[in-house]
Formats: structure tokens, sequence, C-alpha cells
């Protein structure tokens, strides 16, 4: 893990099983914190609210449209995406034993210095894919702070390239924008369910596209009733694709519902991701034979959709798109060490 600096509290809340670099030493963050010092604390204001909540402004009420979030953040050491010279070193020394990579954090990138600050990066992880090719490197795109910082973000990615992006749905319109794929699936079938259907088919759509124009293995995107995968054949099956997805999904609704990642999921499937799998499975695709989820394999492609789980009510609202892509790329790279050996 990159830590240029840590905060005791925010040590401590890191799992043990995270190592830090510090002076050529691997440490638990509670241990690193201790080594870190930092000049100034980062501040993080999450404010949740529900739909149709009403607020008092000079303009009269402001009624919420939807379930959201706003977070306000003041991080002076991350928008500048600073890289440790132990966590550096660590890398150089070690490349070729590390199996992947998750990257995020370019969306806090300020508008002033956004293009002093993508390269470096970019080129340390272009470094890194040179060194070790077999690395699997996915990277998370995050809310960027206008759409040209986004695009402009996404126009240096062919200079490594990674192998996975990710993203959820307001951001993949941030990324694709008006782009589509009108050959990938059929068109809807049938008038009555056609407004819902278009949605997840739209989306899956515009992945498709961006995948092509980006010129990687894999674009997902997850959203709160269903994650999709398009991913070009070879690097995984459609069935260690599903049952990464599952994972992540499955992780996602444990932390909402209980607190914590690694508890017990909910067992209710989201109705509405139940609904666009069996619309999937209509179009073409088959349901997997583990667990749930659907794959269709077309024009080279492996199309996956993997619904949900329904939490009632949750204990966490914040995090659980970064806690699925996180189980979900643990279970891809087990998929991908178990057929090296």
């Amino acid at each position: 893990m990159n830590a240029p600096t840590l905060e005791p509290r925010l040590g401590a809340l890191l799992s043990s099983g995270v190592r830090v670099p510090v002076s050529g030493r691997l440490m638990e963050p509670s241990r690193a914190a201790e080594r870190l010092v930092m000049e100034s604390k980062v501040l993080h204001f999450v404010i949740q609210f529900k739909e149709r909540d009403r607020i008092p402004s000079p303009q009269g009420m402001i009624s919420a449209a939807k379930d959201n979030r706003f977070i306000a953040t003041y991080d002076p050491v991350n928008t500048q995406m600073a890289s440790s010279p132990d966590f550096d070193d660590y890398c150089k020394d070690n490349i070729q034993d590390i199996d992947g990579a998750i990257l995020s954090g370019f969306h806090l990138a300020p508008p002033d210095r956004y293009r002093d600050i993508f390269p470096p990066r970019i080129e340390q992880i272009r470094g890194w894919k040179e060194a070790n090719p077999d690395m699997f490197i996915h990277l998370e795109m995050g809310s960027f702070q206008s759409p040209r910082i986004a695009r402009h973000f996404l126009s240096l990615l062919d200079r490594i390239p990674p192998d996975s992006l990710g993203m959820n749905e307001d951001e993949l319109e941030t990324a694709a924008g008006e782009i589509s794929y009108p050959d990938l699936l059929p068109a809807p079938a049938s008038a009555s369910t056609e407004a819902e259907r278009s949605q997840w088919q739209e989306r899956m759509e515009k992945a498709a596209r961006l995948r092509e124009e980006l010129g990687i293995l894999r674009v997902a995107v997850h959203t709160r009733d269903y994650i999709l995968s398009i991913m070009e054949e070879g690097r995984l099956t459609a069935r260690d694709e599903l049952l990464a997805l599952q994972r992540g999904a499955d992780s996602a609704a444990a932390l909402a519902a209980t607190g914590s990642a690694k508890g017990v999921p909910p067992e209710e499937v989201n109705p509405r991701g139940l609904e666009a799998q069996r619309e999937f499975c209509r179009l073409g695709a088959v349901n997997a034979e583990e667990g749930r989820g659907a794959a269709l394999k077309r024009d080279g492609l492996v199309l996956s959709l993997m619904p949900s789980l329904l939490a009632r009510e949750p204990r966490i609202t914040v995090g659980l798109g970064d806690t699925a892509t996180a189980a979900t790329f643990h279970r891809e790279l087990q998929a991908i060490r178990r057929d090296r050996t």
C-alpha cells in the first residue's frame, strides 16, 4: 500500500493484513502510522441523503431526486498523487513478485494541476508493466472534478496500458459520453420492459465501446442493482469472471448489511438486477452453473451481468463499490495464478 503519510486513526481502521513499506520493511498500518508523521489532518465529510429529503436554502426548499451522497474532502497529500519513496523502492525491488495492483485516486487531482500530476504516475505504472508484463493492473476511475480531466486521464492510458478499468454508472457516462455499440446486443423485443431493459443494455454497450476505444482487456461497471463486465476472451473464463463478480457483489452486500465485508451477506437478490439478468438471458446469455449471474460470449468478448444483493436496513452505504471492486479483483487474481501453474 502506498502511504506517503498515514494518520493513526486511519491506520487503526485498516486491516492488519495490509502492509505498508517503511524504510525497507513491510509494516502493519497501525505501526506504520507511528513512523509516518502527518503535517496536517486529512478530512472527509460524507453527507448521505435519501430520496425526497428536503432542506431549506436561500433559493427555497431543495428536494433530493434520489438516494445519493455528497463527499467534501480536504486532502492536501492525496490530491497531489504523492508516492512514498519507500513504496517506490519496494516496487522497484519486488515488482517481479507482484501479481496485481489496484490503482485509484486519480480523480482527486485538482483542475489547476492535473496535467502536471498525471504523467509521472502514468510513467511509474508503465515501468511496472514493462518490468512485469504478467502483472494484472486494475484502475478505478472515481468521480473526477470535471469531464475534461477524466477524458484527459483516459487519453493517457495507452501509455501503460492497464488490463482493467472500473467505474460506477455516473462515471461511465463521463467516460463514454454518447458512444454506443449498437450491434453488440439485439434490440429489445418487448415494449413492456423496454425502459428498464434499455438502461442496463445501454450501459453494457457503452462499456463495450469504451473498452474497444481504450484497447484494454476489461471494463467493469458497478451499480446499485448489478455489476457489468465486458472482457476480451482469453485471460479469464466466463465462469471465473462470474464467480469473481459474485464475490464482489456479496462482499459489498455484507458490508452494507453488517458493517463488515467478511460478514454474512443478505440472501435477497436485488429484483431490478434479477430482471436485468432475465432479460439478458432472453437475448442469448446463459445463467451461471454456480451461484447467480449470466454471461454471453459474442465477437470475441465475454459479457457478464451479476445482480446485487439487497440490504434492507444498511449499516454502511459508503465504499460499497470499492469493496465490490477489491473483492472481485482478488478473486480474478486467484484464477489467473491458478491458470499459470
